[in-house]
């Protein structure tokens, strides 16, 4: 089985989901460090950030404890959208559902206000992975693969590109029974996946799209999702 893992990011870009599409099951981290200028409250659309206000966020919060403005944030939120996105090629197939997706939201929590947006956009690309939310890591310094496997007892994490770059040319680092699969993404933008659904005929064709090499698996250990 393949796991892959992710912070409950405000709306990512297509190699969230990519990894999503390609993994048997999803982790949903909620209980990452909040930082106030990451992609827990802000994303790239059109190539400019756009972020929602939350309550807080002092050094040390999690994402689990962050509030949000029930009322002005998904205001806030379907403003923006609305604002970048209204001439685009597909605004009227994707972007009142998506308008509805955002004001249907009614929480003070931002991980679950971000996991409402997860779900919903994740039945608009006709994804069917399972998504689970894992308890909080035994460790401070939070989770690495080889507790995500055993956590779910899958046999390969999927990792983007980020945990490629760490680990680099080190075999050093291994644990017998563990496989590692590289993300394989090529991404097309770097903005929120709205652009991927408003801009393109197929969104999935570019959620999927890949480098010409394929799926790299060695064994590892410890590294960033």
């Amino acid at each position: 089985m393949i796991v892959a893992s992710r912070p409950a990011d405000l709306l990512p870009p297509s190699g969230f989901w990519y990894k999503m599409a390609h993994a048997d099951l999803f982790d949903l981290r909620i209980f990452d460090p909040l930082h106030p200028s990451s992609s827990q409250r802000r994303v790239m659309m059109r190539g400019h950030w756009a972020s929602i206000p939350i309550v807080g966020g002092a050094a040390g919060t999690l994402l689990s404890q962050a509030r949000i403005l029930p009322v002005e944030t998904p205001r806030v939120l379907t403003e923006v959208v609305t604002q970048r996105y209204e001439g685009a090629r597909f605004w009227n197939r994707y972007g009142p559902r998506v308008v509805d997706l955002i004001n249907e939201v009614h929480t003070d929590l931002l991980w679950q206000f971000n996991l409402h947006l997860i779900l919903g956009i994740r039945e608009l690309l006709d994804i069917r992975t399972p998504v689970s939310i894992g308890p909080a890591p035994a460790r401070a310094e939070g989770d690495d693969p080889a507790s995500v496997v055993a956590q779910y007892h899958a046999t390969t994490y999927l990792s983007g590109t980020a945990g490629r770059a760490y680990l680099g040319g080190d075999d050093s680092i291994q644990r017998d029974g563990l496989t590692i699969a590289w993300s394989a993404h090529r991404p097309v933008t770097g903005d929120s996946i709205l652009s991927v659904l408003m801009d393109h005929d197929d969104p999935m064709s570019v959620v999927l799209a890949e480098e010409r090499r394929p799926l790299d698996r060695r064994p590892v250990g410890g590294l960033p999702a």
